[in-house]
């Protein structure tokens, strides 16, 4: 089976979920191939305080200015993909890779003006050496940082870890995907748990204001995975053994 899992910052702060993490993927990587994308808005934000710069957030995505993206990329690049890295390994899991979508152009984005230095709209995946790794058995960690065209050089950007799930998946062809987070999964008007949602509900529940935040450009990328990844079926969860919200066609 092709797994792909996304970690939200907040999961890797919290020991008892990674630690969960953790075991589950020990549990299938010698039989399964697992490409893991990672945020880090929280240590991000984190770090932009100690600088005294306020973050700034547009639509639920992050403004990415010049000193913001040298944070971005300092933080998810390093000090989380290595740090994470080092996890897996001292858990026995030592067929593991971090990588970021820099790296052999994984991805290459349209740069959004109104976000800063964010790219939105993919442009390229070149899912080649990702390939190559999942097929010699590697767990792949991926940070959300990738490149973008600016006057004819590339750039280095924000991405919506969000974004790089939905855009990874249209090559990697995953039967299922895995969002991780602090939340449950998506909640009705009434705060009950929503255990089973369809694409059709999702833009009825942003049209209504029932969704906010970070949740609707997650909602969105999950739309994008089903009319172009053809996947079957996705889960937004706060416990990757249990399915939270699970998400259908």
């Amino acid at each position: 089976m092709k797994l792909l899992i996304k970690l939200s910052g907040k999961v890797i702060d919290d020991e008892k979920q990674l630690d969960s993490v953790l075991a589950f993927v020990k549990q299938r990587y010698k039989k399964d191939k697992i490409l893991i994308v990672h945020g880090g808005g929280k240590q991000t934000t984190l770090w932009m305080q100690k600088f005294s710069i306020k973050p700034r957030f547009i639509n639920g995505l992050r403004y990415t200015d010049e000193q913001t993206l040298e944070i971005v990329v300092s933080i998810l690049c390093g000090l989380i993909n290595k740090f994470l890295v080092q996890k897996f390994i001292n858990y026995g899991i030592t067929k593991i890779i971090g990588l970021s979508c820099v790296d052999n152009k994984i991805l290459i984005t349209q740069l959004d003006k109104k976000l800063g230095f964010v790219g939105r709209k993919i442009k390229e995946i070149n899912f080649g050496l990702l390939d190559l790794l999942l097929k010699k058995g590697y767990v792949i960690l991926l940070s959300s940082v990738g490149l973008a065209k600016k006057e004819n050089k590339f750039v280095v950007v924000n991405i919506n870890a969000d974004d790089v799930v939905s855009s990874v998946a249209i090559k990697f062809k995953p039967q299922k995907i895995i969002f991780l987070s602090d939340v449950e999964g998506v909640f009705d008007n009434r705060n009950n748990l929503i255990k089973c949602l369809s694409v059709k509900e999702i833009n009825k529940l942003i049209r209504q204001k029932i969704v906010y935040g970070g949740m609707i450009p997650k909602l969105q990328s999950i739309k994008t995975l089903f009319s172009s990844a053809n996947v079957k079926e996705v889960f937004i969860t706060n416990n990757i053994w249990r399915e939270g919200t699970k998400i259908i066609k």
